[in-house]
Protein backbone atom coordinates (compact mmCIF):
# COMPACT_ATOMS: atom_id res chain seq x y z
CA UNK A 1 0.00 0.00 0.00
CA UNK A 2 1.11 3.51 -0.92
CA UNK A 3 2.29 5.50 2.17
CA UNK A 4 -0.07 8.58 3.62
CA UNK A 5 3.13 11.58 2.18
CA UNK A 6 4.91 12.08 -0.24
CA UNK A 7 9.03 13.13 0.15
CA UNK A 8 7.61 16.47 -1.36
CA UNK A 9 5.40 16.85 1.55
CA UNK A 10 8.44 15.93 3.58
CA UNK A 11 10.60 18.71 1.74
CA UNK A 12 7.30 21.54 2.02
CA UNK A 13 7.12 20.56 5.95
CA UNK A 14 10.69 20.87 6.34
CA UNK A 15 11.99 23.83 4.81
CA UNK A 16 14.31 21.49 2.78
CA UNK A 17 15.35 20.20 -1.08
CA UNK A 18 16.80 16.81 -0.31
CA UNK A 19 19.19 15.17 -2.72
CA UNK A 20 20.10 11.37 -2.68
CA UNK A 21 20.84 9.03 -0.81
CA UNK A 22 18.50 11.64 1.99
CA UNK A 23 15.15 11.28 -0.67
CA UNK A 24 15.77 7.63 -1.01
CA UNK A 25 15.20 7.29 3.00
CA UNK A 26 12.66 9.77 3.35
CA UNK A 27 10.68 7.75 0.96
CA UNK A 28 11.72 4.03 2.70
CA UNK A 29 11.00 5.97 5.66
CA UNK A 30 7.27 7.13 4.61
CA UNK A 31 6.44 4.00 3.85
CA UNK A 32 7.70 1.93 6.93
CA UNK A 33 5.66 4.81 8.74
CA UNK A 34 2.63 4.27 6.95
CA UNK A 35 2.66 0.20 7.47
CA UNK A 36 3.29 1.52 11.28
CA UNK A 37 0.32 3.39 11.39
CA UNK A 38 -1.55 0.66 9.61
CA UNK A 39 -0.63 -1.43 12.58
CA UNK A 40 -1.26 0.61 15.01
CA UNK A 41 -4.87 1.61 14.53
CA UNK A 42 -7.66 -0.24 14.80
CA UNK A 43 -8.94 -2.92 12.20
CA UNK A 44 -10.95 -1.14 9.78
CA UNK A 45 -10.50 2.56 10.56
CA UNK A 46 -9.49 4.81 7.90
CA UNK A 47 -7.91 7.70 8.96
CA UNK A 48 -8.20 11.48 7.30
CA UNK A 49 -5.61 11.61 5.03
CA UNK A 50 -4.88 15.26 5.76
CA UNK A 51 -4.38 14.14 9.13
CA UNK A 52 -2.32 10.82 7.87
CA UNK A 53 0.03 13.10 5.81
CA UNK A 54 0.87 15.69 8.40
CA UNK A 55 1.58 12.44 11.20
CA UNK A 56 3.35 11.03 8.95
CA UNK A 57 6.02 13.64 7.83
CA UNK A 58 6.62 14.35 11.64
CA UNK A 59 7.10 11.41 12.68
CA UNK A 60 9.70 11.09 9.59
CA UNK A 61 11.65 14.07 10.62
CA UNK A 62 11.43 13.53 13.94
CA UNK A 63 13.37 9.85 13.23
CA UNK A 64 15.63 11.81 10.56
CA UNK A 65 16.62 14.33 13.43
CA UNK A 66 17.68 11.51 16.00
CA UNK A 67 17.50 8.40 14.34
CA UNK A 68 19.07 6.24 17.27
CA UNK A 69 16.28 7.98 19.63
CA UNK A 70 18.69 9.31 22.29
CA UNK A 71 17.51 11.81 24.52
CA UNK A 72 21.36 12.74 25.93
CA UNK A 73 24.33 12.66 24.23
CA UNK A 74 27.98 13.20 25.77
CA UNK A 75 31.15 13.70 23.58
CA UNK A 76 34.19 14.27 25.58
CA UNK A 77 33.20 17.20 27.76
CA UNK A 78 30.30 18.56 25.64
CA UNK A 79 27.15 16.96 26.40
CA UNK A 80 23.65 17.92 24.40
CA UNK A 81 20.21 17.37 25.58
CA UNK A 82 17.74 16.78 23.10
CA UNK A 83 14.16 18.18 22.86
CA UNK A 84 12.15 15.36 22.20
CA UNK A 85 12.74 11.60 21.89
CA UNK A 86 13.60 10.19 18.11
CA UNK A 87 12.68 7.41 16.37
CA UNK A 88 9.89 6.11 15.19
CA UNK A 89 6.96 5.76 16.96
CA UNK A 90 3.42 6.85 17.10
CA UNK A 91 2.49 9.56 20.10
CA UNK A 92 -0.62 9.11 21.38
CA UNK A 93 -1.70 12.65 20.24
CA UNK A 94 -0.75 11.15 16.73
CA UNK A 95 -2.70 7.71 17.28
CA UNK A 96 -6.14 9.75 19.04
CA UNK A 97 -5.62 12.30 16.01
CA UNK A 98 -5.48 9.38 13.52
CA UNK A 99 -8.24 7.48 14.56
CA UNK A 100 -10.85 11.01 15.29
CA UNK A 101 -12.32 9.80 12.13
CA UNK A 102 -12.99 6.29 13.15
CA UNK A 103 -16.89 5.09 11.99
CA UNK A 104 -17.33 3.16 14.92
CA UNK A 105 -15.18 0.43 14.37
CA UNK A 106 -14.52 -0.49 17.96
CA UNK A 107 -17.63 -1.24 18.64
CA UNK A 108 -18.66 2.29 21.20
CA UNK A 109 -20.32 4.34 18.68
CA UNK A 110 -24.47 4.30 18.94
CA UNK A 111 -26.39 2.70 16.50
CA UNK A 112 -29.91 1.38 16.06
CA UNK A 113 -30.92 -2.00 15.67
CA UNK A 114 -34.45 -3.21 14.06
CA UNK A 115 -36.34 -5.67 15.83
CA UNK A 116 -38.86 -8.03 14.52
CA UNK A 117 -40.80 -10.99 15.93
CA UNK A 118 -40.53 -13.96 13.95
CA UNK A 119 -41.44 -16.55 16.32
CA UNK A 120 -44.67 -18.23 16.22
CA UNK A 121 -47.20 -17.91 18.56
CA UNK A 122 -45.78 -21.44 20.63
CA UNK A 123 -43.20 -23.84 20.48
CA UNK A 124 -43.24 -26.59 22.98
CA UNK A 125 -40.87 -27.43 25.77
CA UNK A 126 -38.63 -30.05 24.92
CA UNK A 127 -37.67 -30.56 28.55
CA UNK A 128 -41.40 -31.26 29.01
CA UNK A 129 -41.71 -28.16 31.42
CA UNK A 130 -45.06 -26.26 31.66
CA UNK A 131 -44.90 -22.21 31.04
CA UNK A 132 -45.26 -20.06 33.09
CA UNK A 133 -44.26 -22.10 36.17
CA UNK A 134 -47.04 -22.53 38.69
CA UNK A 135 -45.26 -22.29 41.96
Amino acid sequence: MAAYATVADYEARAAVTLVEPQRSQVQALLDDIAALIRTSIPSGTVPDPHVARAVSVAVARRTMANPGGYRQRTVGQYSETLGETGGMYLTDAELEALTANDSGSSGDAAYSVGLRDSCPAWYPDPGGRVWPPSW
